[in-house]
């Protein structure tokens, strides 16, 4: 014979176990928290992304086209830089520092990311329309000249 109990229904539990349902509940709570934290970062990493790279695109662009004018006996002008540049940078003028003798004036085009703040500096010449003198892009750096390179070899 078969020893299958049953249990009658009023020796059930009228409440389902919880235990299970409510581990279930703490780990979809945990992995929507963590793919929405992710997402959040993700954005704001490609926020920082776009900006770095509309800086660096713009100061290459410059830098070429800076090239090709002075190749045809051209100045780049103030006035076309506007073409060269990507995104919608903030600019701020200002007078040359102090590693650049020739340069008037300076403007500054900056593209704000979440987490840094990257920037192109373009250094002025004289005139109504200057000519662009000099680029500074992001990541390059500006040498001052050694003392002992400016004294003759024997």
């Amino acid at each position: 014979m078969s020893s299958i109990t049953i249990d009658a229904p009023e020796a059930r539990s009228v409440y389902p176990s919880t235990t299970v349902s409510t581990e279930n509940n703490y780990q979809t709570i945990i992995k929507f928290s963590v793919w929405t934290l992710g997402t959040i970062i993700f954005c704001l990493a490609m926020i920082d992304f776009y900006a770095q790279t509309y800086a660096s695109e713009s100061g290459i662009a410059l830098q070429t086209a800076q090239e090709d004018m002075s190749e045809l006996n051209k100045d780049l002008r103030l006035s076309e830089i506007e073409n060269y540049l990507v995104g919608a940078p903030t600019v701020q003028s200002g007078p040359a520092d102090k590693y650049t003798h020739m340069c008037k004036e300076m403007k500054k085009y900056t593209w704000k990311g979440f987490f840094k703040t990257y920037s192109i500096t373009v250094y002025l010449g004289l005139g109504n329309d200057p000519s662009v003198d000099f680029v500074h892009t992001p990541g390059e750096t500006i040498e001052k000249p050694s003392v002992l390179a400016s004294y003759p070899q024997n």
